[in-house]
């Protein structure tokens, strides 16, 4: 800061009066002060200004490239999803298409024998799609086909029908579970809530078991005895039996509309059911 020539005060740049004593100050050229020498020792090692200022704006220098930074699309990442997918298909067990009309003719011809292997069939089935890798919106198939088929043995062996609504429900709460959450382009068809299966199914064993509980109980024979009740239960349980046949096909249709565009998705080959299945 300049002095004054008068009081000797420290006055701001620029004033031409001292505000002190009011004397009148000069107006003088400060000398400018000499720029350091740079040695060419210290030019080769000066690091260039990656960035220089013009007017108060930071610009890049000329030569340098700008970095951009790129946010991923929907697309990309689902396309990228698909990629991960498609590595993980190697040694994948395909599963094949059942046609469902075709085993349900043949367990009205075996009187019912057909649907017990059918059922066990469609839980196999399951344990292998439940190896495929799973889509982010899907809940993972819990189902172990050499414990189902330990429980199925008991269930047949010793008449405890429990045990089968169990499996039944085992079947149809896992494809449920598995479909409910996932998009159009790998679950084209949903199926409806386990319990919609199961009444019908409980349902029909519970009032076709009336007339021998009751044969058993009083010796009273229905069919003869009371005609009209007797008919009347077996029109209910065909009923319910019609109704789970066509829950039976919506549920084999959403599995299979499902399995063939899980497959189309990682590139897998359909393929044909074989039938009779080898075991």
């Amino acid at each position: 800061m300049p002095l004054c020539p008068n009081c000797g005060s420290s006055v701001d740049d620029g004033l031409t009066v001292c505000p002190f004593c009011h004397a009148k100050i000069p107006l003088t050229t400060l000398p400018q002060m000499p720029e350091p020498e740079v040695s060419e020792h210290q030019e080769i090692f000066q690091q260039p200004e990656s960035k220089t200022k013009t007017s108060g704006i930071t610009t890049e220098p000329e030569g340098e490239e700008e970095i951009i930074l790129h946010t991923p699309t929907i697309e990309e990442l689902e396309k990228a999803e698909e990629t991960v997918l498609q590595e993980q298909t190697v040694d994948l067990e395909i599963v094949p298409e059942r046609r469902y009309w075709l085993w349900f003719l043949l367990g009205v011809g075996t009187v019912g024998i057909i649907f017990l292997i059918y059922l066990f069939i469609n839980i196999e089935d399951l344990e292998r799609h439940s190896y495929y890798p799973l889509d982010s919106r899907a809940e993972p198939i819990n189902v172990n086909t050499s414990q189902t088929m330990m429980i199925f043995l008991v269930a047949i062996c010793f008449g405890f029908i429990p045990i089968l609504w169990w499996i039944y429900y085992k079947k149809y709460a896992s494809l449920y579970d598995h479909l409910k959450e996932q998009k159009k382009e790998t679950a084209p068809y949903k199926v409806p809530r386990p319990i919609w299966y199961m009444l019908p199914l409980i349902s029909s064993h519970l009032l076709a078991l009336i007339p021998t509980i009751v044969g058993f109980a009083t010796g009273i024979n229905i069919r003869e005895a009371i005609p009209p009740l007797f008919w009347s239960i077996l029109a209910i349980v065909i009923l319910f039996t019609s109704i789970n046949f066509v829950l039976d096909f919506l549920w084999q249709r959403a599995f299979n509309a499902h399995l063939k565009m899980t497959m189309a998705k990682l590139s897998l080959k359909k393929t044909q059911e074989a039938f009779p299945k080898p075991s």
